[in-house]
């Protein structure tokens, strides 16, 4: 059972406190980032191409403290694999964000960890800054598109699985994740979303494969014709 952070919108009150040209540029990246998910749900890949170089185009922000950061940061991937403690790895990756607010694997871990508290929006938040900081880091779309999954949102969760294959660095392997996840996924959302990006992409796409109903134990099945193949 996790431990809860009760640290609902953090993410948010550490925008508020930052100086406003820094929070200003944040909301402006989160909006190309979105635009990005956008474009990508409707197959446009020179405008996905255009939202990008926006993205790239932007400083990073400097660290205050980078050392740290990347101290913070292991404690929080220590904390994050022991499954009773997710609470203080979100602490740690917090600081981490803080020190280093360049820093993309606190951002990524830091919506990890809000996703397994079930705090979706400060997940989406954390994601959308990690992407702003690497428009092109696939396992950020990847942990994005569960998000969006979760909130039952279909089309942004194509956009982001769209973004995972686009930028994946072994597209068979992206492509095997989307198939499994389009053929096993239990939450519907996000397993029509991940058939949608193999029909986007034209890929080899089967629809669900519904479990076959139970045989009822009163009926004998009917013996299928000499010759005649077996489903």
């Amino acid at each position: 059972m996790h431990t809860r952070f009760t640290c609902g919108g953090c993410l948010a009150l550490l925008l508020l406190v930052a100086p406003l040209a820094v929070a200003q540029d944040s909301e402006r990246n989160r909006f190309f980032v979105q635009q990005m998910i956008e474009l990508a749900a409707d197959g446009n890949a020179q405008g996905v191409d255009t939202m990008q170089r926006m993205l790239e185009q932007n400083p990073k922000p400097a660290a205050t403290d980078a050392e740290a950061a990347r101290a913070a940061l292991r404690r929080g991937q220590e904390a994050l694999a022991q499954d009773d403690n997710t609470g203080a790895a979100l602490s740690a990756f917090l600081q981490a964000s803080r020190d280093d607010p360049g820093n993309l694997d606190a951002f990524s871990y830091l919506g990890l960890s809000y996703r397994k508290l079930g705090q979706l929006s400060d997940a989406e938040r954390a994601l959308q800054i990690a992407l702003s900081l690497d428009p092109s880091r696939a396992v950020a779309w990847f942990q994005l598109a569960q998000v969006y999954g979760l909130q039952n949102d279909q089309r942004r969760a194509r956009g982001a699985l769209a973004n995972t294959y686009r930028y994946a660095q072994n597209p068979m392997r992206a492509e095997e994740i989307l198939r499994s996840i389009a053929e096993t996924e239990t939450a519907e959302p996000l397993r029509n979303a991940a058939l949608e990006t193999l029909r986007l992409y034209q890929l080899p796409a089967l629809a669900v494969i519904v479990p076959p109903i139970p045989v009822n134990p009163d009926i004998q099945p009917l013996n299928p014709p000499s010759g005649a193949r077996r489903p």
